[in-house]
């Protein structure tokens, strides 16, 4: 009745460098190692549309939307908050969608589990030279600085993107 808990340290997420994630992005990975390639093309993934893991593993084709313009869209209920995430799709996201196109799988991608996920990205991390901490999340934040933010995004839309209910979460 009298414990208190103790105080935990604040962290701030961390993004890759624009290096870092080239790294990634070029790194050549032997063939005889595909569950840490589908890991590093589900980071990718991460890293071009914001998704969580915990969303990535559970988006559908229902999720796809064409506009009036005939850009193709990702739009899902995050698992976390319930709230609408919507992100137009560049180019490099919906090669690695078709990559894994599979009409006879609900999902857009195949299951690798979080364990799986946490072991390969560790193991990305060390082919890849890269010293900085580095986690499946790292692709989110990774979205929100490189892809969006230094390229002139608003940070009200970045929010709507990776479907903040607040935008305190975003800044």
């Amino acid at each position: 009745a009298h414990y208190k808990l103790p105080k935990q340290k604040e962290t701030t997420p961390k993004a890759l460098s624009r290096e870092s994630f080239e790294k990634i992005r070029n790194l050549e990975i032997p063939d005889k190692c595909p569950s840490t390639s589908f890991t590093r093309d589900l980071f990718l993934f991460a890293c071009y549309t914001g998704t969580s893991y915990a969303d990535v593993v559970r988006v559908t084709k229902e999720n796809l939307f064409t506009d009036e313009e005939g850009s193709l869209w990702l739009k899902y209920r995050r698992k976390k908050t319930d709230y609408q995430a919507r992100v137009k799709l560049l180019p490099e996201a919906i090669g690695l969608i078709e990559k894994y196109k599979d009409d006879n799988r609900e999902t857009l991608f195949p299951m690798q589990s979080a364990d799986m996920v946490k072991a390969n990205m560790k193991g990305l991390r060390i082919m890849a030279d890269i010293k900085e901490p580095m986690t499946y999340h790292s692709g989110r934040h990774s979205f929100a600085s490189l892809i969006t933010l230094e390229e002139g995004v608003p940070i009200e839309t970045i929010s709507r993107m990776l479907g903040h209910s607040n935008i305190q979460t975003t800044q």
